[in-house]
């Protein structure tokens, strides 16, 4: 009987260490943390000459960068009018390749074409596109730096999902303890009837 009792004790043992290995390669740290922040508007067109991408900053400065469509290589020192979106100026260079202009108000959410004239040396450019400015995003809910947990699939509630393990180990412990009932039951019933 002690030589089954031992026996029965490391093969559930053995199940419950192999469990604990079982996983899926889940992180069990804390759940990450979205930006769940909007782009800022924007605004990108091309040519065979130029490549420019603008993205307009909190309180009307529209930043532009233009470059050489041949080479990506940034373009310093040309001259860039920008037309549309309530604004019709000439662009300030502020280092190689970076513009920017002020808007007189900014934008409303949608679509406003925009025209820029590009002259860089003997090169010059009419780029055209839309500065998409998206709808605000809609508030979270709860407080602002908690995080939403949601359960991963088959782990139940946050509160519940440690239970998970604790009922297998005791449906495991039943069945052993069954099993060793049975075979003690037999041996009676061996040692008994040989008498």
């Amino acid at each position: 009987m002690t030589r089954f009792f031992l026996f029965s004790l490391g093969l559930l043992l053995g199940f419950v260490v192999t469990s604990v290995f079982a996983h899926g390669g889940e992180d069990h740290g804390p759940p990450a943390v979205v930006n769940a922040r909007p782009l800022l508007p924007r605004v990108t067109a091309h040519s065979e000459l130029f490549e420019l991408v603008g993205v307009l900053e909190p309180g009307g400065r529209l930043l532009l960068w233009l470059d050489a469509a041949a080479d990506n290589a940034p373009v310093a020192g040309a001259s860039v009018d920008v037309e549309g979106a309530g604004a019709n100026a000439k662009a300030a260079e502020l280092s190689a390749g970076v513009y920017e202009i002020k808007l007189p108000q900014a934008p409303a959410v949608g679509q406003h074409p925009m025209t820029f004239t590009v002259q860089a040396g003997s090169d010059m450019d009419l780029l055209g596109a839309p500065l998409v400015v998206a709808p605000a995003a809609a508030p979270a809910h709860g407080p602002a730096d908690a995080p939403a947990t949601v359960p991963a699939a088959g782990e139940g509630t946050p509160r519940t999902a440690w239970l998970q393990p604790l009922g297998w180990i005791a449906l495991g412990a039943a069945g052993m303890g069954a099993a060793m009932a049975a075979m003690s039951a037999l041996r009676r019933r061996r040692v008994a009837g040989g008498r």
